[in-house]
């Protein structure tokens, strides 16, 4: 059987624990906690916010580009008539993955090509999410395409013109870095 003395000491243990317990719960979050995973990236003085919900995506682009409902970014405008959007652009394509892989898809874009194209791929994290970057597929213009699956969704992102220069950064390289850096993917609704 505890003397009181002893049993004074657990209580007060006891209370001690608890008293901090409460406290830790409810202190102010710090830098180093996971945001929600709904939670997009804040706009900035220079950078604006996309978020398209039904495609499950959020992302920021710089404020002097525009964006167009239809998932395009565009780089300097056109507004007359014509098959160009603006001097360059991002696409984001979203749909069903079907339960395939980012590099499925992508390895289905170049298989049927053969030979003959200079057509790299690597691979990268984006939200989580591995996605393949694919440079030099055949089209209209040069493009860079990234594939990647996210809640079942395949999201194809489209970069065109693509003509890197690792001396002079190109707008569009510039696009591409803040999107690769602020893309967030949503939660299923």
């Amino acid at each position: 059987m505890l003397k009181k003395p002893y049993l004074m000491i657990v209580l007060m243990l006891m209370l001690v624990q608890t008293a901090c317990a409460s406290t830790t719960a409810t202190s102010a979050p710090t830098s180093n906690e996971v945001k929600p995973v709904d939670e997009c990236p804040a706009a900035t003085a220079d950078l604006k916010l996309l978020k398209n919900t039904e495609a499950g995506y959020c992302l920021l682009y710089p404020e002097d580009y525009s964006a167009d409902p239809q998932n395009f970014i565009v780089i300097n405008p056109i507004t007359g008539p014509g098959d160009m959007p603006g001097e360059a652009w991002m696409f984001i394509q979203v749909e069903a993955a079907n339960g395939r892989t980012s590099a499925q898809v992508a390895d289905a874009a170049i298989e049927p090509l053969g030979t003959g194209f200079n057509i790299t791929k690597s691979e990268l994290l984006i939200d989580e999410a591995q996605a393949v970057v694919v440079d030099g597929l055949p089209g209209q213009d040069s493009n860079r395409m990234i594939f990647l699956v996210s809640n079942d969704k395949l999201y194809t992102l489209t970069f065109a013109p693509w003509y890197p220069n690792a001396n002079d950064p190109t707008a569009l390289e510039n696009l591409y870095t803040t999107i690769i850096q602020t893309l967030h993917f949503l939660p299923p609704a």
